[in-house]
C-alpha cells in the first residue's frame, strides 16, 4: 500500500478548505492531511462542520509575523513560508512514499479518461520516486451565465471554463525529498500531461473581491513583502475576471497530451531540467525550475488567452 499524505497551508480559508478537505480526505484519509495554519480566525476544523473525519485533522498553528522577534521578523514572507513547507514535506517523506503540496484552492486530478482518481495515478507512479507536476487549469466564473458558487456541491458540476496556466503548473506532488517555491523546485521534475492542477481562486466573483481586499489589507499592514498581485484594488481585481469572462470559447476537444504536443513537440510527459529535457528560454532564477522558464513567452501567453470548457469525462467524476 503506497503512504500519501496532503499539506497545505492557510489563513481564513473557510471557503476553500472545505472542498481541499472533502476532495482529499475521501482519497487519503483526515488522518493523513496536514495544515499549517497561519493565525486564521477560528480553528480549521471549526470551518469543516458536518465533515466525516474533521476531528482528524492535524493542524500546525503558525505565529503572526506581527509577533516574531526581530531575528526572524525579516525576509519576504513567501520565502519563510515555503522554507516551512519545504522542510514539512521532506520530514514527512521520511514516513509517506508521496506527499503532496496544495494551496487551499487547489486540488490535483488525473485525466478521468486514464485513471479512477488520484489515489490510483500516485500508485500506479509511486515507487518512480520523482517530482511531478500537473497542467495548471485556471478555472474561472462566468459571471452572465453561472450562479454563485457554493462550496457544498461539485467544483465541475458548476464551473467549466477555464485556460491552461504554465505558471500554475506546479511540480508539488513530491516522491522525493525537494526544496519547494510557489511555482517551483530546486530539482528537475516530471511535467506529466495526464495530471492537471485546478486552481480554483477565481471560480466565484464575489469571493474572489472579498478575499482580494482581505489580502491587500494583509499586504499593506502587516506582510508588505508579499507579491505584487496582493495589492490589487477591487477594480483590478475584477477587471482581471472582466478578462476572462471576454475570452473567445475554444471549442477544440481538450486534453493535457494535445497541449504537451503544442508545447514540446510529444504527448509524451517531459522531463522539465537537467540535460535530457527540453531547452531553458528564460534566464531568471537559475536556483529553481519551472515549466513557465522553458516555453517560449509567446507560446506561454497564446495558451493561457484561449477559454476552455472541462471536458464532460471531468463532470462525471463528481469532484
Amino acid at each position: 500500500m503506497t503512504n500519501i499524505a496532503c499539506v497545505t497551508m492557510m489563513k481564513d480559508e473557510d471557503f476553500f478548505l472545505p472542498i481541499w478537505f472533502r476532495y482529499y480526505s475521501r482519497l487519503f484519509g483526515a488522518e493523513n492531511l496536514f495544515i499549517l495554519d497561519h493565525c486564521s480566525a477560528q480553528h480549521p476544523a471549526g470551518m469543516l462542520p458536518g465533515e466525516p473525519g474533521a476531528e482528524r485533522l492535524n493542524v500546525f498553528r503558525i505565529p503572526a509575523l506581527d509577533s516574531l522577534s526581530k531575528a526572524r521578523s525579516g525576509g519576504r514572507f513567501d520565502a519563510k513560508r515555503f522554507e516551512l513547507i519545504s522542510n514539512m514535506l521532506n520530514g514527512l517523506l521520511a514516513f509517506y512514499d508521496v506527499v503532496i503540496f496544495n494551496d487551499a484552492d487547489e486540488i490535483y486530478v488525473p485525466d478521468p479518461a486514464r485513471y479512477r482518481d488520484l489515489r490510483a495515478y500516485v500508485e500506479a507512479r509511486a515507487a518512480d520516486n520523482r517530482v511531478t507536476a500537473g497542467l495548471g487549469l485556471e478555472m474561472f466564473h462566468d459571471i452572465g451565465s453561472e450562479a454563485d458558487f457554493d462550496p457544498a456541491r461539485p467544483v465541475f458540476a458548476q464551473r467549466r471554463n477555464f485556460f491552461c496556466s504554465l505558471l500554475y503548473t506546479k511540480p508539488h506532488v513530491l516522491g522525493t525529498g525537494s526544496r519547494i517555491w510557489p511555482h517551483a523546485a530546486d530539482r528537475p521534475f516530471v511535467f506529466d500531461p495526464d495530471l492537471y492542477l485546478v486552481h480554483m481562486k477565481f471560480i466565484d466573483g464575489n469571493r474572489f473581491l472579498s478575499r482580494q481586499e482581505e489580502r491587500r489589507a494583509f499586504r499593506t499592514s502587516v506582510a508588505r513583502n508579499t507579491g505584487k498581485l496582493w495589492l490589487w484594488d477591487g477594480d483590478r481585481a475584477m477587471g482581471e475576471l472582466k478578462k476572462y469572462n471576454e475570452m473567445p470559447v475554444d471549442l477544440e476537444p481538450f486534453s493535457g497530451r494535445s497541449v504537451m504536443q503544442r508545447l514540446f513537440g510529444a504527448e509524451a510527459a517531459v522531463r522539465i531540467g537537467g540535460l535530457k529535457g527540453p531547452e531553458r528560454v528564460r534566464e531568471k532564477k537559475l536556483d529553481r525550475y519551472r515549466v513557465i522558464d522553458f516555453v517560449p513567452p509567446a507560446l506561454d501567453r497564446q495558451l493561457a488567452s484561449e477559454r476552455r470548457v472541462i471536458p464532460d469525462r471531468f463532470v462525471e467524476t463528481g469532484i
